[in-house]
């Protein structure tokens, strides 16, 4: 359940005004326009596996205006396009100066970046993070095998990515050199995801 109210988080910080025009980089399922439905926001969603999108095309949300099919590193999108920019869970996959200078070429001026992926906590939620990355996520994806190959491929390949992520040490730094201003950094239930935001110019 916490993907949810880390969702519901950076939606709550963007504060959200009817008629803004939101991107979502990758959009996966659409779990992120479910939070952002009724609340009078058009948003594209864009992710990089045709599945996903198809998924979150059956799902028929509301505020979903397109669906599209693309790589954060290379957006299929005008310049100057979008008033909100949300990411989940792209940053530790990309270059992230290139995926910075991606989101401030679409923002408008004064657009809004906020964008969250998994970090390693301190304190007392390590060892119960430790475990669940690193044991309960391997053993899912042995059991997921045959059921679902693609799905375990991805809980089996989690762990490593997590550990030799990164990104989080010096994004802020990437923003700030990309020309974002405003810039902020959180990190949310102890530390297993960290939000960065940012503001163009």
């Amino acid at each position: 359940m916490q993907d949810r109210y880390w969702k519901g988080w950076i939606v709550r910080e963007a504060a959200l005004a009817e008629g803004l025009e939101v991107l979502d980089v990758g959009c996966g399922t659409g779990v992120l326009e479910e939070s952002l439905n009724g609340r009078g926001v058009p948003v594209t969603g864009v992710d990089l596996t045709e599945e996903m999108i198809r998924l979150a095309q059956l799902k028929q949300i509301g505020c979903i205006e397109c669906l599209a099919v693309g790589d954060g590193e290379r957006l299929p999108f005008r310049d100057a396009s979008f008033d909100v920019v949300f990411s989940c869970y792209v940053v530790k996959y990309c270059r992230p100066e290139r995926l910075a200078s991606e989101f401030m070429r679409v923002l408008r001026p004064k657009g809004r970046l906020i964008l969250y992926d998994f970090s390693s906590p301190r304190g007392f939620f390590a060892p119960f993070h430790a475990f669940y990355v690193y044991g309960a996520l391997r053993i899912l994806g042995v059991v997921l095998r045959q059921a679902d190959p693609g799905l375990a491929f991805t809980y089996q390949a989690l762990p490593t990515i997590i550990r030799e992520r990164k990104w989080d040490g010096s994004f802020g730094d990437v923003l700030s050199t990309c020309g974002f201003s405003e810039i902020g950094e959180r990190r949310l239930s102890g530390g297993v995801v960290t939000v960065f935001w940012g503001k163009k110019a």
